[in-house]
């Protein structure tokens, strides 16, 4: 009898003993995944309470408790910034100037940055002194440039015009299209180039016809990012046009009555704001994940 406990203790022990291990190693194997889902939860709210908003109509916004759960859904704030009303303009006219000035700025942007960062990472032209020097072009914020910039414009005639914005922005993403073109330059191939330049072709011919194809992954990166970055600039836009020419990120202050801001119009002019970048970034999404890929490649 004494062994027969004794055995039945032991398999108890060792069930409790794998049923312990089986726990532990479900905890080791899932807590990233909460701690994940607890970031995801804390950045995504936001995002879910401007929808929210957005669709709610404007006694509701106020209500307390607050509801976190969808009732009483209404199109009105975004017929109100759609259509105008009597506090604010029509938002589609800002979104068109925002959309005109960011693709003209990133299209420059890219041209001009992909030849320069081709010369640099094929001919290493200036050394790692130019870029470092071309990078450092960024280190300044805009906000400091604002004064000399203004002045400039104003004589040149260049206040509150698509033209300014344009010229503007260019230049000051060129130096990112540049870093982010220089590691892709770094790690595509020479062989290709080598064999067209035996064949006769010059250097133009070869980075036309050779180069860009295979550049066209980290082009994509790149138009994402400078788009982005042109599409939700505010400081400049503001001080350097803003009345005949204002963007979607100088609209969305002025959505406010003689009482209150209002948070329903702006949350539904935030929501219609984001859908272009999300667009583009779904458009250029097979590129961008080949083009992430190609250029963590050495």
């Amino acid at each position: 009898m004494t062994s027969q406990k004794i055995k039945k203790n032991r398999s108890r022990r060792i069930v409790r003993s794998s049923r312990w291990r089986r726990l532990k190693n479900r905890f080791v194997s899932s807590w990233p995944w909460v701690v994940i889902s607890g970031f995801l939860i804390f950045a995504l709210f936001p995002v879910y309470w401007i929808v929210l908003v957005a669709f709610r109509p404007r006694g509701d916004i106020f209500q307390y408790p607050a509801a976190l759960l969808p009732t009483n859904l209404t199109l009105d704030n975004i017929r109100f910034v759609w259509f105008g009303s009597p506090t604010n303009e029509p938002v589609i006219g800002f979104l068109g100037n925002s959309l005109l000035i960011s693709v003209v700025a990133s299209v420059i942007a890219l041209s001009f940055g992909v030849c320069c960062a081709y010369a640099l990472g094929r001919f290493r032209i200036g050394g790692s002194f130019l870029s470092m020097w071309i990078l450092s072009q960024r280190f300044l914020p805009p906000i400091a440039l604002v004064v000399p910039l203004f002045l400039m414009f104003r004589q040149l005639g260049l206040l509150d015009t698509h033209l300014g914005l344009i010229l503007i922005y260019s230049v000051f993403t060129i130096p990112i299209v540049v870093w982010l073109m220089m590691g892709y330059v770094q790690s595509a191939p020479r062989e290709l180039e080598e064999a067209a330049y035996v064949d006769g072709a010059g250097y133009w011919t070869a980075f036309v016809r050779i180069a860009l194809p295979v550049l066209k992954p980290g082009l994509s990166v790149a138009a994402v990012f400078t788009f982005i970055f042109i599409w939700n600039e505010y400081v400049l836009a503001f001080q350097l046009a803003g009345n005949k020419v204002a963007t979607i990120t100088v609209y969305l202050p002025r959505l406010r009555s003689a009482i209150a801001e209002l948070y329903g119009e702006i949350a539904a002019a935030s929501l219609l704001s984001v859908l272009p970048a999300i667009v583009f970034a779904g458009v250029m999404q097979r590129f961008l994940v080949r083009g992430l890929a190609f250029g963590g490649l050495k």
